[in-house]
């Protein structure tokens, strides 16, 4: 960043928007300027994104160099990605004034609050409008671009009502805030459904850069957040059905970390509120109904059905013996979530064969957005500073 602003590359929209000297420039310079105007947003992009994601502070706070960002859109070397690459922007540009305006509230939602929400949330939604009308220009509605737009939109929704609510204690909420966190429950919903519905958005999943990753698993994380407060006014086979799909999907992209933080919520919730433990297929579901020429139920092990019968051969041991010989449930080839009412409120056993972890969380009650990010939520699996155990290697791509 330091580089491109000794460079000066922080100037290149303002010396694009500067008509006469345009008449001036040679080719070659008109497009070493295009080139340095993307470069830059691409650098505004990542600082404020790191910024939000992280808690440290944002380095690039000039907004005015990014005023004529759309000036791409209609310039002569236009790229067809310049599209997105201005729709992040403009959204970055916004999640960061709602940050600076709610974070140093606290968690205080007062009238103030309320009325700043809602015109954030009109103006993500004229955002989407805008942006979205700009792809259609190119792009059918299945288009992956768009399948993230929409997904952007539902995330920054949930996003604004968890920086609301942080650090507000969810056993004396007033009725606004329990009105906001349904809000957002919704909006994290429809952020799963629009990745889980989307064969394009799927298969695409396993390209996808951190963000991504943390923007699906942190709705997920949230409904089970929802249920886990409110299981008596929410579907909870709903959500354990999407948050399931979800961890799935993400173990199939290497994405590992997110998918065992969501299996052991999930677990932690099953016992909570007495729910039956979850058989995971051998295919994953969207599998099925993708598959060109599938066989339909009950037509033998390749099908539907036998995906989800419980064979004999897959039960699991009743118990094995972990560290200090308290029982801990397991299955064959694969560890078991659950709580071990031995241990302090809160805490989840993570048992397999030959060991026992356990994991602290807390967070399940918890609808605010921590400080330092994702790392304040999700595990870290097989790192120095991560979880200590007898596990086999993960797949981790991230």
């Amino acid at each position: 960043m330091r580089m491109a602003l000794d460079l000066g590359l922080h100037r290149a929209l303002e010396k694009l928007a500067d008509a006469d000297g345009a008449k001036k420039r040679s080719e070659e310079e008109e497009r070493n300027l295009v080139v340095s105007a993307r470069i830059w947003l691409c650098l505004y992009w990542f600082d404020h994104q790191m910024s939000l994601g992280t808690g440290r502070p944002i380095v690039l706070r000039d907004e005015s160099s990014i005023r004529h960002c759309r000036l791409l859109l209609s310039h002569p070397m236009a790229s067809p990605t310049d599209v997105r690459l201005i729709s992040q922007v403009e959204l970055i540009a916004q999640k960061t004034q709602i940050y600076e305006t709610l974070s140093p509230l606290n968690g205080q939602v007062n009238h103030n609050t309320l009325s700043f929400i809602r015109r954030a949330n009109i103006a993500l939604d004229k955002w989407y409008a805008d942006c979205d009308e700009l792809h259609r220009q190119t792009m059918d509605e299945e288009a992956l671009p768009r399948k993230i737009l929409v997904g952007e939109l539902h995330y920054a929704k949930l996003w604004l009502v968890c920086v609301a609510l942080r650090g507000v204690s969810w056993d004396k909420m007033p009725f606004e805030q329990r009105e906001l966190a349904f809000q957002a429950k919704d909006a994290a919903s429809n952020c799963l459904s629009n990745l889980l519905d989307s064969h394009t958005y799927r298969a695409a999943l396993r390209y996808a850069v951190h963000d991504t990753l943390v923007m699906a698993a942190f709705s997920g994380l949230f409904l089970l957040k929802m249920a886990n407060l409110f299981p008596a006014e929410l579907d909870l086979g709903q959500i354990t059905v999407q948050v399931e799909q979800l961890a799935q999907l993400l173990s199939d992209v290497a994405a590992e970390r997110y998918a065992l933080t969501l299996r052991i919520m999930l677990a932690n919730l099953r016992r909570k509120v007495g729910l039956p433990p979850a058989w995971r297929p051998r295919r994953p579901w969207w599998a099925w109904r993708d598959a060109p020429g599938r066989r339909g139920p009950g037509r033998g092990d390749d099908g539907p059905a036998a995906a989800v019968v419980h064979r004999p051969e897959h039960r699991a041991p009743a118990a094995v013996h972990g560290r200090g010989g308290r029982r801990v449930g397991a299955r064959p080839a694969h560890v078991q979530p659950g709580v071990d009412p031995a241990l302090a409120p809160g805490t989840v056993v993570y048992g397999s064969l030959t060991g026992v972890v356990r994991v602290h969380v807390q967070s399940l009650t918890d609808l605010g957005l921590p400080q330092n990010g994702s790392d304040g939520i999700f595990l870290n699996v097989g790192h120095t500073n991560g979880w200590m155990g007898d596990f086999p290697p993960m797949p981790e791509a991230w």
